[in-house]
């Protein structure tokens, strides 16, 4: 008996540690649907830099067991951190929207990189930390001798298990990983909270009262929240996951012309919903199909097929609403049809049963003219591409993210017309200038970083060139910035200079696009909507090419006081890079293929001095432009 308790201890220590290598696993799953191969060997590497640092490093030799290993621990909790940030970056950010098999490979290969990667460096051989850093004492329990260390590992992986566990379930970064880790196929319920009620329609006679009635000065409005209790029970919640869970199982084929396309578990529940509904004297949760996301899928599903709509659309603005008109005879998939067809099919009356429903999606004639929404509602127009660029939100930056605004407002619901119809940045936003509203801020001036009015609009003008480049549509007109910058894709970026520098490029289809813009307080993104004339685009990146090197110049600033001296821009060499976009149609035919070829010159190194300050010119020789300092500083700018 006693042997057995005795290898049970020895099995919790070993255990814990398992348990917690599990905890890993079992996150990166859940929130990436993603098997980490590399998680085990993160592990391991962890292992042998705290053995290194406590060897070589000769930490457990010059202080205090305890304090030598509550260092390492310290220091190696942050070295794997960044490495697993980079193993997230390298291996499987980009890949975030590939197919399952893609990010499994990579996490393999990641896997095996760090294995040799270890073996290189230590060889394949067993190392043994330092005897005196592990306790000694003994305890006797019951006739047992348990060992300090067991009683430490044990605890210790209780300790952190129930951290992880609060950490998930009681912060709201915890909760937010909880949100993105929801399983679309499978249904479970979540335990319901109560919260507060505002009374709506006391809040509403308060404000008709205050600024449509007769008193005058500062109106006060006063809402008192009242407890709200949970609605829907644990038996009401289990009954409807029941049914969503028999719905999903069952799953639905959808079926164009001669595809077929049978939906499971997975790909129905992206699209299910659920609503609090006020039944007699109670609540009921009732489960639906969110029709808009399920046409909009199922378009896409049959796009990807090689279906086109046959439809021919063209836009125009009127009192601030986009209309859509459509040419006589056009036609297009009705997915909203189906849509609408599957949600009673899979939650309408008499939905149970054992059979998949099949539902055939039919050719919707195209109403002669309606509103965006409505035509984006029904899939006539869709999404053809977006692109995304973030900048800096603070203080310092408030009028430079005022120019992106204002430039992303003025191009809103621009239109490229169909057959060739060339769309104009400066035609369409304009001179950059006080009277139109723009600000002074950070730009690029004659080879260095100042404030020019207008700074920042050619963020918005390189989001625009890359919503256009990935769409596939043929630019005519683009130049880069005089300086590189890090922060957009390499070789990507454009320069406006009203009216020398302009972003030109055509509509070669035969319906029109539509530029929407939209933006965040740290973000635009620039969306064209049309019919998708189905443009598979590819890029080869080449090679950097060294340019001129930088020079150093010194400047004076009078508003200094004597002895300033300080370095305004980092010196970088110039170089230059070649972006090749192929632009082929669905069956692989090349239409056309561009190169976007990039120069940009080197950036000064700028020293500003106070007055009768000694310069104290240096030799080129001397000088470091390092990839760190020139990042810092490029991606600043405009």
């Amino acid at each position: 008996m006693n042997e057995f308790l005795q290898q049970l201890i020895n099995g919790l220590a070993v255990g814990g540690i398992y348990a917690l290598v599990a905890l890993g696993y079992t996150m990166v799953y859940g929130v990436l649907k993603l098997i980490n191969f590399a998680h085990g060997d993160i592990f391991t590497i962890g292992a042998y830099l705290g053995m290194t640092l406590l060897v070589s490093g000769g930490l457990s030799g010059s202080m205090t067991p305890v304090l030598a290993v509550g260092l390492v621990v310290i220091i190696v909790f942050g070295l794997v951190a960044l490495l697993g940030v980079a193993l997230e970056r390298v291996a499987y950010r980009p890949l975030r929207k590939a197919n399952r098999l893609a990010a499994v490979v990579s996490a393999l290969g990641a896997s095996i990189v760090f294995q040799n990667a270890v073996m290189l460096i230590y060889g394949a051989r067993v190392y043994v930390y330092p005897e005196n850093l592990i306790p000694t004492l003994t305890f006797n329990i019951f006739g047992l001798n348990v060992p300090l260390m067991r009683v430490i590992v044990i605890v210790s992986s209780l300790v952190l298990m129930l951290a992880l566990y609060a950490f998930i379930n009681r912060t709201r970064m915890g909760t937010a990983i909880r949100a993105v880790a929801i399983d679309q196929g499978a249904v479970s319920v979540t335990e319901g909270h109560g919260g507060k009620a505002v009374d709506r329609a006391s809040v509403a006679r308060q404000l008709s009262e205050g600024f449509l009635g007769e008193a005058s000065g500062k109106v006060v409005i006063v809402a008192t929240p009242d407890e709200a209790d949970v609605r829907i029970g644990a038996d009401e919640a289990t009954r409807v996951a029941d049914e969503v869970q028999a719905a999903l199982d069952r799953g639905c084929t959808f079926s164009f012309e001669q595809t077929e396309w049978p939906l499971g578990a997975a790909d129905l529940g992206a699209w299910v919903r659920t609503r609090v509904e006020e039944r007699g004297e109670g609540f009921a949760l009732v489960p639906y199909l969110d029709e808009t996301e399920a046409a909009s899928g199922l378009l896409g599903l049959i796009r990807d097929a090689g279906y086109t709509s046959a439809a021919t659309v063209s836009f125009d603005v009127d009192g601030g609403e986009v209309w859509v008109s459509a040419r006589e005879g056009s036609r297009y998939p009705h997915t909203a049809d189906a849509a609408a067809q599957a949600q009673s099919a899979l939650f309408g009356e008499g939905a149970a049963g054992s059979d998949a429903p099949s539902i055939a999606i039919q050719w919707g004639e195209a109403p002669s003219r309606t509103t965006f929404d409505e035509e984006l509602e029904m899939g006539l127009i869709a999404p053809i591409s977006a692109f995304t660029t973030e900048y800096n939100d603070s203080p310092s930056t408030a009028n430079r993210r005022h120019n992106i605004h204002t430039a992303a407002d003025l191009l809103n619901n621009s239109i490229a017309r169909a057959d060739g119809g060339e769309w104009s940045f400066n035609d369409t936003v304009g001179e950059a200038n006080e009277e139109a509203g723009f600000q002074a801020a950070h730009a690029i001036i004659n080879g260095e970083y100042d404030d020019a009015i207008g700074g920042g609009i050619c963020q918005v003008a390189t989001t625009v060139f890359n919503a256009v480049y990935e769409a596939g549509y043929p630019v005519t007109e683009r130049r880069n910035h005089s300086l590189y910058i890090s922060s957009y894709p390499t070789g990507r970026d454009a320069a406006i200079a009203y009216p020398d520098l302009d972003l030109t490029w055509v509509n070669d289809g035969t319906s029109d696009v539509l530029m929407r813009s939209r933006y965040t307080d740290s973000s635009l993104t620039v969306t064209l909507y049309g019919i998708d004339p189905g443009y598979v685009v590819s890029t080869q990146t080449g090679d950097w090419e060294t340019g001129e090197p930088f020079k150093k110049r010194t400047k004076v600033d009078e508003s200094e006081p004597e002895g300033t001296r300080y370095v305004k821009t980092a010196g970088a060499d110039g170089r230059s890079v070649t972006v090749r976009r192929t632009v082929r149609d669905r069956a692989g035919n090349v239409l056309h293929e561009e190169d976007f070829t990039s120069n940009y010159a080197p950036i000064d190194e700028v020293t500003v001095v106070g007055p009768n300050t000694p310069t104290r010119e240096r030799e080129d020789t001397d000088k470091e432009a390092t990839d760190k300092e020139e990042a810092s500083v490029l991606s600043t700018g405009d």
